[in-house]
């Protein structure tokens, strides 16, 4: 990432990843600045995982954690951070170490001060990064303490979305902090078998990446226990014991910046941290690194397009030293996009199963056509699952068309560009409430679709009668309507992000809502909105609706709603005066979204919104 004039531009290694993937132009949506609300958020954070680089070069992660609140915005753009860290963490020699002061001009060069963050909170699966710079004499290292302190200049902040982030409850523990390093375990390029078996078992681990001397990433990397693959040796030599040890893991289609990527490709260094969220054991590495595209990554790594070849050169393992601890053991809620392990093509298992991670597959029933490019799908569940509640009004379904659309491994295809990293796991609202279908019909649902991309034009061909069916990734999601006391709740939809409102509204009509629905939709979608309000359990919507049409139509004659307006929503129309709405809940594209938050911010409202981004 490069700041530029006030606006975030790709740099020359993001820009070539992009061009080698074929990803369409975008704007890099990565901000030159510390907005208020990151700001709180990495605050409130009690995980910061900061990147650094020691004076030899090697990027290093390190998880700095403690009770919310030991980082803190004391200006503007300004954090500082103090918490205790154990000895051993790599913070202690990029900090520390004296040779950044034997020659100033050499040090800055070096990239002396560069500090990358990632604030996570895993329970609700949210993370922010940033980036910025600490002076000299802005940083302490208190080794006897076992404390650091720092202050940064934030220069780059971006929100990520919670894709592959396996959610955990932990509670803060105080650091361990030995003497000195012979109470750790501190091991060579060659990792010992603790180490291997914390990589077996993990789910998650921490990358920083620097682009050259310039900037700094640190981000996350997620997926099932084990996506990470350990490359075997291939000879049983006794001297092999030795060899450096060489990592494997897959990229997953994510949001296509590619920006940790794209500083390996400029620099291809980097440093991995994998904690143990059960025991506090933290596995510390810096290495070397090498992309695989393509061909060179399905040679590597069954199922695989894009992979990253981690090879270890100084490792650290160290007992208790993580800050954080799993609430309850094992208690984790595992993200629906996780796709199934990825075996290299040199282990035994060079295969895998398809189906998906809950067992359950979902039968296509009925297709109903609501408009030109909206239809209704109903589908049955099957397969081994919970005869409890499945899901809620208002959630999503995670399904996996990847063994029904999945072209193969390729490295360039100019007829599907975004596919060449598509996993093929989508999420849709569920559109019917849980109880529409009750007795023999149990486990089914509806879904409310429009036919935009590769999936959806691939569902929209299917035949009901010709047994098509699709694994199940599972449920998700907390986009739930509450009543607001003293007050109207306000809904804001657009098109097809109705789906989250209808199937809550006869819920919240039984309970008395009192609440304004505003819904903007295109004249082509007047036979869908027809049937939505149209429907029994769809009571009340009409009285509660304001309807906003574009495309050009005059008027339309028996409208679906009370009040019917012939252009596009304007603030006025949701922020009147004197208006005693205090709940808002939004279900738009992003660009409406983040103009609708703008329209009504103000102390009083609280706003929830459905992202889209998971």
């Amino acid at each position: 990432m490069n700041a530029i004039f006030g606006e975030t531009a790709f740099h020359a290694g993001e820009e070539n990843i992009q061009k080698l993937l074929r990803v369409p132009y975008q704007e890099n949506p990565t901000v030159p600045f510390l907005p208020p609300g990151i700001a709180r958020f990495i605050s409130a954070s009690p995980l910061v995982a900061v990147g650094t680089t020691s004076a030899s070069g090697q990027p290093w992660a390190s998880l700095l954690t403690g009770i919310p609140g030991f980082t803190q915005n004391v200006g503007q753009g300004i954090l500082a951070i103090q918490t205790a860290v154990p000895i051993g963490d790599p913070l202690y020699d990029t900090f520390g170490n004296e040779n950044w002061d034997e020659n100033a001009d050499e040090a800055d060069k070096r990239g002396e001060g560069m500090i990358a963050g990632l604030a996570v909170n895993l329970e609700r699966r949210q993370r922010v990064k940033f980036y910025g710079k600490s002076k000299r004499g802005m940083r302490r290292m208190e080794k006897e303490k076992g404390m650091v302190t720092f202050v940064m200049q934030v220069e780059q902040t971006l929100g990520n979305c919670p894709k592959y982030m396996n959610a955990r409850h932990l509670e803060v523990v105080p650091v361990d902090v030995p003497t000195n390093l012979t109470d750790n375990h501190v091991v060579s390029a060659s990792l010992p078998q603790d180490a291997l078996d914390l990589i077996s078992r993990s789910d998650m681990f921490f990358v920083a990446s620097r682009n050259e001397f310039t900037d700094m990433d640190v981000n996350h990397r997620g997926g099932p226990p084990g996506f990470v693959r350990v490359v075997p040796h291939i000879s049983s030599n006794s001297d092999d014991a030795e060899m450096p040890t060489t990592l494997i893991w897959p990229e997953y289609s994510g949001n296509r910046l590619y920006q940790t990527l794209g500083n390996l490709q400029v620099t291809p260094l980097a440093g991995l941290t994998f904690p143990d969220y059960n025991t506090g054991d933290m596995l510390y590495l810096t290495g070397a690194v090498e992309i695989l595209i393509g061909d060179d990554a399905e040679k590597e790594m069954n199922r695989s397009k894009l992979a990253v070849k981690f090879t270890v050169i100084e490792a650290r393992y160290i007992k208790g030293a993580l800050g954080l601890r799993l609430a309850k053991e094992d208690d984790v809620k595992w993200s629906p996009y996780n796709p199934m392990i990825r075996y290299l093509t040199s282990e035994p298992k060079g295969q895998h199963t398809t189906t998906g991670q809950t067992g359950m597959t979902a039968r296509l029933l009925k297709k109903e056509k609501l408009a030109d490019t909206v239809a209704r799908f109903t589908f049955q569940l099957s397969g081994k699952r919970d005869k409890s509640q499945l899901w809620r009004g208002g959630q999503y379904v995670m399904l996996n068309f990847e063994d029904e659309m999945s072209a193969g491994y390729r490295h360039m295809d100019d007829s599907d560009p975004q596919g060449l990293n598509d996993d093929y796991i989508r999420s849709f609202t569920v559109s019917s409430p849980p109880d529409k279908f009750q007795g023999k019909d149990d486990g089914k649902f509806e879904l409310t679709i429009r036919k935009v991309g590769p999936v959806t034009r691939y569902l929209f061909q299917q035949n009901p009668g010709a047994a098509f069916e699709v694994p199940v990734q599972g449920f998700g999601g907390d986009f739930f309507i509450e009543k607001c006391e003293g007050g109207t709740v306000g809904m804001v939809a657009a098109g097809v992000g109705i789906t989250p409102f209808i199937a809550q509204w006869k819920e919240l009509h039984k309970l008395g809502l009192d609440a304004k629905l505003f819904w903007t939709v295109k004249e082509d979608d007047l036979k869908f909105v027809m049937d939505i309000v149209g429907r029994e359990d769809m009571e009340g919507m009409k009285d509660s609706l304001r309807l906003f049409i574009t495309g050009g139509v005059e008027k339309v004659e028996d409208a679906p709603a009370k009040y019917v307006e012939y252009r596009r929503m304007e603030k006025g129309d949701l922020v009147e005066e004197g208006d005693e709405l205090r709940k808002w809940y939004i279900c738009t594209g992003e660009s409406m979204r983040k103009q609708v938050v703008n329209w009504l911010e103000g102390e009083k409202r609280q706003v929830h919104w459905e992202e889209f981004t998971y």
